[in-house]
């Protein structure tokens, strides 16, 4: 029994000394100086890459700030043309425009050939204008056989209270657009285009002098003060007649709407 004691404490002494001779060992590779010196060029190798990195990174950096300052450029660029650039149209029967992003030139009185002449006048103009109210007026005097301008009027009592009332008009711009369309028998706009006014197709008269389809707004405003009836240039409502105008899809004796539309 004690040689069993023995042998135990004998092979606890030489375990702790191995213990201890380890630890030793341990303590010496730490100060070892080419332990010190490995772990310097690996963190010195380390520092290099992190430095190639971080200067590649500021290089695509750079070439990224290039790259979107090129595209801000072509953007402003952009905005400027389409700041440029526009469509006009005439927005008959009101003397504003409302479209988005529309801009207006000028407002004025829509002017057309006088409805009827006696005798065996028939000639003078077919289409309308919209004369603005700051006119720069010639100084010389026409001929009386030349053409002339009237003063236009609503005449149908779709009109309501605006009968006899002189046609308000205005020329109006829309900005990044390229083109301005009425679309007869329509109220909306297609796909694409832009909306800039709505309302009904109306002209002459079929027993007078003719004048051109126009869409007056279907809100229409007046001259103030041309309340008094005239008789000069009138327009009246525009109906649908069947026969060679295919029915359906369209329909006898009714009024056309029409739309002006941008894009």
């Amino acid at each position: 029994m004690l040689k069993f004691f023995i042998l135990v404490l004998g092979i606890l002494f030489v375990n702790g000394n191995d213990n201890i001779d380890k630890q030793s060992s341990k303590r010496l590779l730490l100060n070892d100086p080419d332990v010190i010196g490995n772990r310097l060029a690996h963190l010195e190798s380390t520092l290099q890459t992190v430095t190639r990195s971080l200067t590649d990174l500021e290089t695509r950096y750079s070439h990224q700030e290039g790259v979107i300052s090129g595209l801000q450029k072509e953007l402003e660029v952009e905005r400027t043309k389409s700041q440029i650039h526009g469509s006009t149209y005439i927005r008959w029967g009101r003397g504003d425009c409302s479209g988005t992003n529309t801009n207006l030139v000028y407002s004025g009185y829509a002017v057309g050939e006088k409805y009827i002449y006696s005798g065996s006048y028939k000639g003078g103009a077919s289409n309308m204008l919209c004369l603005p109210t700051d006119p720069e007026l010639s100084n010389n005097t026409a001929s009386s056989s030349d053409s002339y301008m009237y003063g236009t009027e609503y005449e149908d009592s779709h009109f309501g209270a605006s009968v006899n009332e002189d046609v308000t008009c205005a020329l109006c711009r829309s900005a990044n657009t390229s083109s301005s369309v009425m679309f007869p028998s329509r109220k909306t706009c297609y796909s694409g285009w832009k909306f800039e006014y709505g309302g009904i197709i109306v002209s002459s008269a079929y027993s007078y002098n003719p004048s051109p389809y126009i869409c007056v707004d279907s809100n229409p405003s007046f001259v103030t003060g041309g309340k008094r009836s005239n008789d000069d240039h009138l327009l009246y409502i525009t109906k649908m007649r069947c026969g060679s105008l295919p029915c359906p899809p369209y329909v006898d004796n009714v009024q056309v709407y029409c739309v002006i539309c941008s894009k």
